[in-house]
């Protein structure tokens, strides 16, 4: 919880490191609560749009636009602390696995047992205390409603009245957040200090980290940490006692602050390693430290610091372009022409900016965006609902094909179908009368930025359909983008070989001809997604990284890659048979 508001005038001075103080004198050592305290204070950057939901159901306002969670006192956007600690226990939980669950309660806590009778030992406080992160805007760009309207997975088209708004944080926004560790009489510094470091390096940026607020299926959410500071504090000596208690909460905040801020500036831009990586340097560079926790951190990392979770990412290069037909079908000696990628149009469409109000009607979407020198620009995207929603279709498609079903209508998919069954478990559910929606496992990891192309500006009429003239008075202007490229990655936890062949036919689609699109105007040829590489690397316990081309198994029919994904093709071919779903049930 945040401490409160202290007038840094009036609290007492701080004790000089350097020599002897009075406020000594009545600092004899800890009597009681932790040994040892730990602040380590962290700055992360928001990378793509993030919607913290409020904390208060009657917050929402009248046009129905879902909130961010704001302070009481100040009204400014936060990111509170029991959602940080959530986020971080669900990442430790997933990475440690079900079997060594007691490590994440030894850090995180546990709940009493509803069924316990009251009394000490009911329950297990948690080490770790968090303070609420207030939100520091970028000056590029401030809090925005975010609109959009939910895309029908069978058709492709917007489904009618299903429309979102919600408040969203841009991208450069940054938190500077709090966490103390307390280490008590009888418990391991070092295992504890270890368990925090684990937890806290799903804030790095690099892998299936910490994600935060909603929508982080489509890329929302996506963070990461710029900087750590951490601080140790030996309460059972008077001068370590002393350098905490003697110093006012907001004055222990300030100089954590003012810390990890100039480790920020004096490398712009920098994501930090992680926190074990930290404070396995300080371990090397700290004789005394290492003397103290070096042994049970060495020992807990060495148990617990080998990542077991089983995923796989799909690496993607995606072109706005198309590629031509006879760059399939014409003779290999046609020329570099013949297989050039043709430049295509794009818009996803949001409101014109006030630049161009009244001069067009509809503008391709621009996100801020932080770039490598940690600068916030305007970039366009590819639209985060826009292509999830794609890649959803495709699947949706690929798996009513292969099992036989394309016949039937959206509606008629049985609850018993195993292509139904496979597709809600990776690209989730719709929610009917006999079930709840489900959650799609497959995660865009950030939203997809577009680099190259250029701004396209395009003017049409409404066509009569009886007479084909020109409708009189309905001009269209619209501000779309041409050309460019993104860098995409796919997560996928836990995987199996049929997953794999079906990602293996989507880059088998959208490399060759692509027969669905993203955005507006995918009637006239717009919206056309080409892609160039493909690298599906799966991960795990104890094994090397297993990287597959997926491009070259489409082009080269001798690969290696090509018997890989043949392998796979096999595995969705069997997981989508008719029988599937009985063989499932008979199973022990």
């Amino acid at each position: 919880m945040n401490g409160p508001e202290e007038d840094p005038a009036a609290a007492p001075r701080p004790c000089d490191d350097t020599g002897t103080d009075d406020a000594l004198d009545f600092a004899a050592g800890a009597a009681g609560g932790p040994r040892v305290l730990w602040e380590m204070t962290a700055r992360i950057r928001l990378h793509s749009d993030t919607h913290i939901g409020s904390a208060d159901d009657t917050s929402r306002a009248t046009a129905d636009i879902a909130p961010l969670d704001r302070d009481p006192a100040t009204g400014r956007p936060r990111f509170r602390a029991t959602t940080l600690a959530g986020l971080l226990r669900r990442h430790l939980a997933e990475r440690l696995g079900d079997e060594r669950a007691s490590a994440v309660a030894e850090l995180f806590g546990e709940a009493a047992p509803r069924s316990a009778e009251p009394g000490p030992g009911a329950s297990v406080p948690s080490a770790l205390d968090i303070d609420d992160a207030v939100a520091e805007l970028p000056p590029e760009a401030g809090v925005t409603v975010r609109a959009g309207n939910r895309v029908d997975p069978g058709s492709g088209a917007a489904a009618p009245g299903a429309v979102w708004r919600m408040e969203t944080l841009p991208a450069g926004t940054a938190f500077t957040l709090t966490l103390r560790l307390h280490v008590g009489e009888g418990q391991s510094e070092g295992r504890l200090l270890a368990l925090a470091a684990l937890a806290a390096d799903g804030l790095a940026g690099t892998g299936p980290g910490v994600s935060i607020g909603a929508r982080t299926a489509r890329g929302y959410g996506a963070a990461a940490c710029e900087g750590w500071h951490t601080l140790r504090h030996d309460l059972g000596t008077p001068r370590g006692w002393a350098d905490y208690y003697a110093l006012t909460w907001r004055q222990r905040r300030d100089r954590a602050h003012r810390a990890v801020a100039e480790r920020c500036r004096s490398r712009p831009g920098a994501r930090e390693t992680g926190l074990s990586a930290l404070f396995s340097e300080r371990l090397e560079t700290e004789p005394a430290l290492a003397a103290a926790v070096g042994a049970d951190y060495s020992r807990t990392l060495a148990d617990y610091g080998t990542d077991d979770r089983r995923r796989d990412e799909l690496a993607l290069t995606l072109h706005l372009a198309e590629r031509p037909t006879d760059a399939l079908l014409g003779p290999a000696d046609a020329g570099p022409d013949a297989h050039a990628h043709r430049p295509g149009l794009l818009l996803v469409g949001e409101a014109p900016g006030l630049d161009t109000l009244g001069e067009v009607d509809r503008a391709h979407l621009r996100r801020p965006a932080v770039g490598g020198d940690g600068a916030v620009q305007w970039r366009p995207t590819l639209g985060d609902t826009a292509l999830f929603a794609l890649f959803k279709r495709m699947s949706r498609r690929l798996v009513r094909d292969i099992s036989g079903e394309s016949g039937a209508a959206a509606g008629e998919w049985s609850d018993d179908s195993a292509a139904r069954r496979l597709h809600a478990r990776w690209w989730g559910g719709d929610a009917d009368v006999q079930s709840a929606p489900r959650a799609s496992a497959v995660r865009l990891r950030r939203a997809a930025e577009l680099t190259g192309g250029t701004p396209q500006r395009t003017t049409r009429v409404t066509i009569d359909a009886l007479f084909g003239d020109s409708v009189d008075a309905s001009l269209l202007t619209d501000d779309v983008h041409a050309g460019g490229s993104a860098e995409v990655v796919l997560d996928v936890p836990d995987p199996d070989d049929a997953v794999r062949g079906l990602l293996a036919l989507i880059v088998r689609e959208l490399h060759t001809v692509a027969m669905d699109a993203v955005g507006g105007g995918t009637g006239a040829g717009h919206g056309r997604i080409t892609v160039s590489r493909a690298v599906l690397t799966s991960r795990g316990p104890g094994a090397d990284a297993e990287p597959v081309d997926l491009v070259a198994a489409v082009d080269d029919p001798a690969s290696a890659d090509r018997a890989a994904a043949e392998s796979w093709l096999a595995a969705l071919r069997t997981a989508l048979a008719p029988d599937a779903g009985r063989r499932r049930s008979a199973d022990p």
